[in-house]
């Protein structure tokens, strides 16, 4: 078992090599959307690690990416392993990152709650409001003549 120290050192190293080879080594016309590399989780033992990413554009160019990374593997794996310079390598596995989709769907929720409580009230609760603020202003009226009485009785 490795310390998680440790193991968070070796994400951010595989992270980083893998967007590089990406970015700079692996090139392919088939690949039209954008790859992103969003977090790399490796297992305590560092046998296994797997990598998520995220593609921005179409359901098309996702499912020609992911045929893309399944057959730049090999080539990946090798090219990490280099990199690392540790005895015992961890086997990488690809896995799509869902959660951004998520999070944009949550978020798109919360701003259509958000725009429908700044929307108007519909007509029958608004003529319940406008009967209670009728009825507190009835009320509010009758106090200061109330109070004018008594300050009219303490001058005399």
């Amino acid at each position: 078992m490795a310390h998680e120290r440790r193991i968070l050192k070796m994400q951010s190293r595989i992270k980083r090599d893998i967007a590089d080879i990406f970015q700079r080594e692996v090139k392919d016309p088939r690949m039209k959307g954008l790859l992103t590399i969003t977090r790399v989780k490796v297992a305590r033992d560092l046998g296994h690690a797997r990598i998520y990413y995220t593609i921005l554009g179409t359901p098309g160019q996702r499912s020609a990416a992911e045929k893309f990374i399944a057959s730049a593997q090999p080539y990946i794996q090798r090219a990490v392993v280099s990199g690392l310079k540790i005895r015992i390598a961890p086997k990488i596995e690809f896995t799509y990152d869902e959660s951004v989709e998520m999070q944009a769907s949550v978020s798109k929720l919360i701003d259509e709650a958000i725009a429908s409580d700044a929307r108007p009230k519909p007509s029958a609760e608004g003529g319940l409001k406008r009967k209670k603020a009728a009825g507190k202003k009835a009320a509010d009226a009758a106090k200061p003549a109330s109070r004018k009485r008594k300050r009219v009785d303490e001058e005399e």
